[in-house]
């Protein structure tokens, strides 16, 4: 029974070793192979770096009505611009609540038209996809968003190439309220306030059970804290920036020769 045991720990060992140079090889082949083809991996910008104490609210506009005109109440009140990303598909359902946001003085970006993952389509696909939303939202605004915000945060370079290539910058978040799981409203509250910070972007959704119950709080907080409200397009750098491998976009200082 000991010399099957050994053996048997030998032979686990072995796996072991086998599976570890397999995947060892695996992941140089595929670097090597981003090597040679010359394409780094692109990163949309989930934050900002900023002294400044100011965060952008952004909402997801995806699933039912129900809540915009409580949301849009709340932001009023705390005098917030926030960023609603709206489904193209939403949007030709809720014209009304589109112009809403639109007359509110709200910034209005992409979420793509069908709520498919942008890396699953071709490249031509994915422009199709982007361009259908912005024309929704600019026949009823007679504006065409800059921002793009794939559905389920899903991207890869094919989807940013394509954003850049209509004018538009991809944009994530680094404050998630998981408020599309229906969490409560205290808990929705308690995740936000514990990971924002300055140059945060904090993603909401409408049509969900607690969000707009969570809302007033959470702006209370921040303001309490002192932090201003501003759009993800206020936020933003547009030039002489860099984006690391977290996702925040960083100012780049000019050199003086």
């Amino acid at each position: 029974m000991k010399i099957l045991a050994v053996k048997l720990k030998s032979v686990i060992i072995t796996i072991i070793v086998i599976l570890i140079v397999v995947f060892g090889i695996f992941m140089t082949a595929h670097t090597l192979s981003d090597a040679v083809s010359g394409e780094a991996r692109m990163i949309p910008i989930y934050n900002v770096e900023t002294d400044e104490k100011k965060v952008a609210i952004t909402f997801n506009c995806a699933v039912g009505n129900s809540d915009m005109d409580s949301i849009l109440t709340t932001l009023d009140k705390y005098n917030v611009r926030a960023t609603f990303f709206l489904l193209g598909l939403w949007a030709d359902d809720y014209i009304e609540e589109v112009q809403k946001i639109y007359d509110a003085g709200h910034e209005i970006g992409n979420h793509g038209y069908s709520h498919k993952d942008l890396p699953t389509m071709n490249y031509e696909n994915i422009l199709l996809d982007i361009q259908k939303c912005n024309e929704t939202i600019r026949n009823i605004t007679g504006h065409s968003p800059t921002l793009l915000r794939p559905p389920s945060g899903a991207y890869d370079n094919k989807t940013i190439s394509a954003a850049e290539n209509l004018g538009m910058m991809t944009i994530q978040w680094d404050v998630d309220s998981l408020d599309w799981k229906n969490i409560s409203a205290d808990e929705i509250v308690t995740r936000v306030m514990t990971k924002v910070g300055n140059g945060s972007i904090i993603q909401f959704h409408t049509g969900t059970e607690h969000t707009a119950q969570a809302l007033p709080e959470i702006l209370s907080l921040l303001s309490g804290q002192g932090y201003s409200f501003v759009s993800v397009g206020e936020l933003i750098y547009y030039d002489n920036f860099t984006i690391d491998h977290n996702g925040t976009q960083k100012k780049q200082s000019r050199v003086k020769f």
